[in-house]
């Protein structure tokens, strides 16, 4: 009896947690033009079709880097969600060159909005000239609400 309440409890416990964020991660080849480079990551109805890569410049005296990426996040579901990004740089012997993350500035990215997302590499940048992948994470989770958010309307006269 004792075991079957323990068990009741503990999946009471974990049922009653809030949800947590869905992730995934995509390996991609480094191939920007120009600085631009097209990829295809949809997850949780998240989609991010562009990274615009700046391999920056280093900012005098503290040696601090200015290199970053800007990552496109389009939300095409139908509720607000909460966003994150990292993305992590790879040689062609697999050595991080560089690693990162960014996300949503203030609260969530409303349903049907685009924003884009900074991921700066502010310290391990000296190597991004030999980059030949990277991997980017998206982690997604969608914002609860207990009442949809209703539009005020006048009454009919």
């Amino acid at each position: 009896m004792v075991r079957r309440c323990v068990f009741a409890l503990v999946g009471l416990l974990f049922f009653s947690f809030p949800v947590f964020g869905e992730i995934v991660t995509k390996k991609f080849d480094w191939v920007p033009e120009q600085g631009i480079q097209k990829v295809t990551l949809d997850w949780n109805e998240i989609a991010i079709s562009e990274i615009r890569f700046d391999l920056g410049d280093t900012v005098a005296p503290i040696r601090y880097s200015s290199a970053k990426a800007v990552v496109r996040v389009d939300n095409n579901s139908r509720r607000d969600q909460e966003v994150g990004v990292a993305i992590a740089v790879f040689d062609d012997q697999g050595t991080m060159l560089a690693a990162g993350s960014g996300g949503i500035k203030l609260g969530d990215l409303d349903k049907g909005d685009r924003d884009e997302f900074t991921v700066r590499f502010p310290y391990v940048y000296r190597n991004l000239k030999d980059a030949k992948t990277f991997l980017m994470t998206l982690e997604t989770k969608e914002v609860a609400r207990g009442k949809e958010r209703r539009v005020a309307r006048k009454p009919a006269e």
